[in-house]
């Protein structure tokens, strides 16, 4: 072999180390070679970026394609091979991707994901649903149905009847079209009668005349009778009349305080009274109307809903002068996620109101009208139309929809956190009823 070359072979090979050792350090630090065509020099050497995934359940199988079209070498196939969550998939190019979960017996889960150079795009805390069918209840017509706060009975309001969600079997029927739940549901008050649901034990107030009978937070037992609001002490056995002028069209209590839609001269107000001071507090004017109804979820915040106008008024009890806080119109569908946010429904389109900063946000369009909203402490909201029952992811994974069943009049949604049981009112086949259905 000849000096000269000896010469171009160790010049070859100076030059396969040196660009060997370039591309492997490259590759070490994150960067990767762009060969899509037409070349761009400005892209020819890209940085890498990474996806952080998680699920609930974990082991969901991860498939990820790429929307962008490059072409990369030293790539190794690192990002097209199926991993299970929890997982983090480091040296994508930048460019959009389509990340798939997969679970047996879970419906799957699917996002597009922007990846940035040197940041790490993050899509945890996502909800995979399980793939279960809903069981009969109870065989009814569809109807609305009040749930207990304790999630323990459910009021179907048509039939009158009273059924535990333990025993799946009919607790009591009950007289009136208006009843109120006592003790976090343990009791109800239909008409005159103190209604034990745990043991079946009855107590009449016997109260000559008295109407929509409610108790507050100290007992105080608040019935109308000829107009008048009146409240009875049962540990002193003594009576007292709330002075109010007009005609009074509806009431509800907030702990101690006593809110009252009172009618007066063509003018329409709120009023709340303190039941422990014996005093007026403060009022609102409100738009006249024919059905107003209170909305007691929310010890902080009560909600007044006008449902002839579709209007709900947001209070604030304890304010100084002026009990309504804000007004959304359009609405009567809503459902408290804590004690400070809101979500509601105008037609088909979801939002979340912010008592903090006074301000709503849309979160999601919809094809259908929504007349349901059930609220999972895993931060999706369940929603159902007439046709639909679906899932709004509210977390970092950004509001997605997961379409959990399809039927006919669905309605009454009501989640049970601990077991991760769904509560509605609808038809399947040829079957209405109450069902349940697992999530988890």
């Amino acid at each position: 072999m000849t000096k000269k070359t000896r010469d171009w072979l160790f010049g070859i090979f100076v030059f396969l180390f040196v660009v060997i050792t370039i591309t492997l350090s490259l590759f070490a630090t994150g960067y990767r070679l762009n060969l899509s065509w037409p070349l761009r020099f400005d892209r020819l050497l890209l940085k890498t970026g990474t996806l952080a995934l998680d699920t609930e359940p974990a082991g969901a199988i991860v498939s990820i394609t790429s929307e962008t079209k490059i072409s990369t070498v030293f790539s190794f196939g690192g990002a097209s091979k199926e991993k299970t969550t929890p997982i983090k998939i480091k040296n994508l190019l930048p460019g959009e991707y389509t990340v798939t979960f997969s679970l047996e017996n879970y419906w799957p889960y699917e996002k597009k994901l922007r990846v940035n150079p040197e940041q790490t795009t993050f899509l945890e805390n996502v909800i995979l649903f399980k793939k279960s069918l809903p069981l009969n209840v109870l065989s009814v017509k569809p109807q609305e149905i009040s749930y207990s706060e304790n999630g323990s009975y459910a009021w179907l309001k048509s039939d009158n009847e009273i059924i535990s969600l333990k025993t799946e079997q009919v607790v009591t029927k009950v007289d009136f079209k208006k009843i109120n739940w006592v003790n976090g549901g343990k009791q109800i008050l239909d008409g005159s009668k103190l209604i034990s649901l745990d043991n079946g034990n009855i107590f009449d107030y016997k109260i000559e005349g008295a109407q929509d009978i409610q108790i507050s937070g100290d007992g105080l037992v608040v019935y109308l009778a000829k107009n008048n609001l009146a409240i009875l002490n049962p540990n002193t056995n003594t009576t007292s009349i709330v002075p109010s002028e007009g005609t009074i069209l509806n009431y509800g209590i907030n702990n101690n305080i006593l809110l009252i839609i009172i009618l007066n001269k063509e003018k329409t107000e709120i009023k709340s009274f303190d039941l422990t001071k014996n005093k007026f507090l403060n009022s609102s004017e409100l738009l006249t109307s024919k059905n107003f109804s209170l909305n007691q979820d929310n010890n902080k915040n009560p909600i007044l809903t006008d449902n002839e106008h579709k209007i709900i008024y947001l209070l604030s009890v304890n304010s100084g002068t002026s009990i309504v806080e804000n007004i959304i119109r359009g609405a009567t569908v809503f459902k408290w996620l804590d004690g400070n946010r809101l979500a509601y429904v105008l037609e088909s389109e979801v939002y979340i109101y912010d008592f903090s900063q006074n301000k709503s946000t849309l979160i999601t369009r919809l094809s259908e009208k929504i007349n349901s909203l059930a609220w999972s402490n895993n931060n999706y909201l369940i929603y159902a139309t007439e046709n639909t029952i679906g899932t709004i992811n509210l977390t970092d994974a950004g509001n997605d929809i997961t379409i959990l069943w399809q039927g006919n009049n669905l309605s009454s949604l009501y989640f049970e956190e601990k077991s991760g049981v769904l509560y509605f009112s609808g038809a399947i086949g040829q079957q209405s009823g109450l069902y349940k259905m697992s999530l988890r």
